[in-house]
């Protein structure tokens, strides 16, 4: 089994759509394993960030009921098991105090110390499973510094045989650029016109997410497909 492990429901979709379909039509298995899946208990406190988040979804106070919905339409589509871990996204987790770990500096800031004491043990023990039965595991390389995507990451590496680890660039915080890695050879998975256009149907799926990352559909389109060509496909990185 190949495991693609995404922070979000819409991660690997956005960033290795092709290659996951790729591999199903070959007769791959593949489970795309998303570990912030939850729904937010309703007595929670919302910070202003997530607030707006759930403005712009247009999905109401419990968006990820449809957001987990999108999810399973993507992963059928490209032929993959979906699997849902159930943790909270970062802008829901809270401290002991009940206030919110991150305001407006869950991407590109620090990871709050609460999150590396309670929710880091927490992904390692809800993918232990996942990374058990793996014969190669694809995670994010933290483009971006989405505090998620960092946590995810570095439960994975102190977790699992690094030889069977690849890293996929995280879309669309790679369109930026991505600096390589120190000490990490790239890999690039030539695609097909099949495969790239899976992945563009996958992204649709996600009707929730590609107007606020995008804007229109066709936008989203073309800014995928115009990344695809300048990489060749899609760029995945291992430990050199």
């Amino acid at each position: 089994m190949v495991v693609f492990l995404s922070p979000h429901l819409d991660d690997v979709a956005l960033s290795c759509g092709g290659l996951v379909h790729r591999l199903t039509t070959s007769g791959q298995r593949v489970a795309i394993v998303t570990i912030c899946t939850a729904d937010r208990p309703a007595e929670w406190p919302l910070s202003p960030t997530a607030h707006q988040l759930h403005q712009r979804w247009g999905l109401g106070e419990q968006p990820y009921v449809q957001r987990r919905a999108e999810d399973v339409q993507a992963c059928r589509l490209l032929g993959a098991q979906h699997v849902h871990l159930g943790l909270l996204d970062a802008i829901y987790r809270l401290d002991d105090r009940g206030e919110p770990l991150y305001k407006d500096d869950f991407i590109g800031g620090s990871v709050h110390p609460h999150d590396r004491q309670v929710f880091l043990p927490r992904v390692r023990a809800s993918l232990a499973e996942w990374l058990g039965l793996a014969e190669q595991i694809f995670c994010p390389l933290a483009i971006g510094g989405h505090v998620d995507h960092v946590l995810v990451r570095e439960a994975v590496e102190s977790s699992c045989d690094s030889s069977k680890l690849r890293y996929y660039e995280d879309y669309p915080y790679a369109e930026r650029g991505v600096a390589p890695p120190a000490g990490f050879v790239p890999e690039v998975v030539p695609l097909s016109d099949e495969d790239i256009q899976a992945r563009l149907r996958a992204i649709a799926c996600y009707a929730s997410q590609w107007p606020v990352l995008f804007g229109t559909l066709d936008d989203a389109m073309a800014r995928v497909s115009a990344y695809s060509r300048r990489v060749g496909g899609e760029r995945y990185w291992r430990r050199g």
